[in-house]
């Protein structure tokens, strides 16, 4: 795919520039692309967009600092990957003995090199954010990894006038920790509709450039060519990274999926989300926000913070949640972005809730999918009851145990495969729990500490069964009781 037109655009019209992808989105390939450029590798750009548009192929000197490849959790890490870029750049450029900190050596190393070639230099930082993401929970850690960081971020500011181009990536922008106003304050290109594609795969592209994959894919599913695509759309596409973005891809999954002609979970299980599922357990966080959409405005997406501080833009900022929608004031609608990242963050999510492993529970959630596909009503109340006597209920405040139990039943129904609506709002109240088989529309309506029968009662009172929309199917309407002195559903009764 040739992106090159967008990098030429890139870096004929700024100077200093940040930009947030979620992890295996192309961000290293593309500072690796801009490290060419400005290498004046034209050899390297043979029938691409920046062949005809660069004419003069300028060399400058590059400093490429990548803090991938390394685990920041423990003291001296950061400090050795700062060291060890400016001990290789130094044995190219020379050295100061004066020079004793970060800065100043960074510093002299930007002089001496616009000295020894003529031109100004250019300063590629790949995943600034690492130290700190790694580092989040570790308060003194991550206080440590950002004061190195921004001894050689801050060098922008007095190196100003020597600098050609400085690009940060990383995955997370770190509004709250001085990060970058010691950085110049680069333009945040994350959500900027001009570089919405920059990484990632277009519709367009995937078209384009992958046609015959998707044929010999589809030849081996037994599908359609067209068949192929839309389980490549619903399985892997669906980011939008500004208000006119286009869909996008995610790069690894497709790639990944269209080499192998499988349809696996690539991206989820490279990398699993253990600091957000953490976060979301220890605030209480109402999971069901993430069946029918999470807003935000774009400030509180825009940035992550103190580590915890904003949980919405940790989750779209990796890539966990994307946009949706937009009110054309001031709301984004979020939400998952295609069928791998809801089901692999709600498997994810029903091991931190559970306390279990992946593979404790595999047997009973698939006693419980087994019973809602045959409408065994009976059955599957009662496999909800073997799975929650599983659950550690760490609170004794009967509001936090119903709300626990009230996202383990949102986890429980979207693993078996099942688009569960929880608090689903109609005229005169709210669901608690609606889903639907080929055969059947279920209503469930809980109540805490209450008998089943007055749940049941609710739900005709509310005239809910004549308030959804499920045409063609039998209405199941199911009042039961949840006990926070025993922690479980206690009884069910069916209407």
């Amino acid at each position: 795919m040739d992106k090159t037109e967008l990098v030429y655009k890139l870096v004929d019209s700024g100077k200093y520039y940040f930009l947030s992808r979620p992890r295996r989105f192309g961000k290293s390939l593309l500072t690796t692309t801009l490290e060419a450029y400005f290498n004046g590798r034209k050899d390297l750009f043979r029938g691409l967009a920046m062949e005809r548009l660069e004419k003069d192929w300028t060399q400058f000197p590059v400093f490429h600092l990548d803090f991938s490849g390394e685990s920041y959790v423990n003291e001296g890490t950061t400090e050795a990957v700062i060291n060890k870029f400016l001990t290789d750049n130094e044995s190219k450029y020379g050295t100061d003995k004066d020079e004793t900190t970060f800065g100043l050596r960074l510093l002299g190393l930007i002089n001496r090199a616009k000295e020894q070639t003529g031109q100004k230099v250019v300063l590629l930082i790949d995943e600034y954010d690492k130290p700190l993401t790694d580092a989040i929970g570790q308060p003194e850690q991550q206080d440590r990894n950002r004061t190195q960081l921004q001894s050689i971020y801050s060098v922008m500011k007095r190196a100003d006038s020597s600098i050609r181009f400085a690009f940060l990536t990383g995955v997370t922008r770190y509004g709250k920790l001085g990060i970058f106003s010691a950085a110049n304050n680069p333009q945040d290109i994350s959500m900027s509709n001009t570089y919405a594609t920059i990484c990632g795969v277009s519709e367009s592209e995937l078209h384009k450039y992958f046609d015959n994959e998707v044929q010999n894919f589809a030849n081996k599913m037994n599908a359609t060519k067209d068949e192929m695509y839309e389980l490549l759309k619903r399985k892997y596409d669906g980011y939008h990274f500004s208000i006119e973005s286009t869909d996008i891809y995610n790069p690894f999954s497709l790639l990944n999926a269209l080499s192998d002609k499988r349809m696996d979970n690539y991206w989820f299980s490279t990398g699993t989300p253990t600091y957000l599922a953490k976060m979301l357990k220890a605030r209480n966080y109402d999971l069901t926000k993430f069946n029918g959409g999470i807003n935000s405005t774009e400030e509180g997406i825009a940035s992550f913070g103190n580590g915890d501080e904003n949980i919405t833009a940790a989750l779209y900022q990796g890539g966990y949640l994307t946009i949706k929608g937009y009110d054309g004031r001031r709301f984004y609608q979020l939400g998952f972005p295609n069928e791998e990242v809801a089901d692999g963050f709600v498997q994810y999510l029903v091991t931190e809730y559970s306390g279990k492993g992946l593979g404790a529970l595999d047997d009973d959630f698939v006693a419980l999918r087994d019973a809602i596909e045959t409408d065994n009503v009976d059955g599957f109340m009662q496999q909800i009851q073997v799975i929650i006597s599983q659950i550690p209920f760490e609170s004794h405040e009967p509001k936090l145990i119903e709300a626990n139990f009230r996202n383990m039943l949102y986890l429980m129904m979207r693993s078996t495969g099942h688009q569960a609506k929880i608090e689903l709002p109609v005229l005169g109240g709210r669901i608690d729990v609606f889903f639907e088989t080929k055969v059947c529309a279920y209503i469930i309506e809980c109540k805490r500490d209450q008998s089943a029968a007055e749940a049941l009662a609710q739900i005709d009172e509310k005239k809910y069964a004549v308030r959804i929309s499920a045409p063609g199917k039998r209405v199941v309407k199911i009042g039961a009781s949840f006990s926070t002195t025993e922690r479980n559903l206690t009884e069910w009764v069916v209407g």
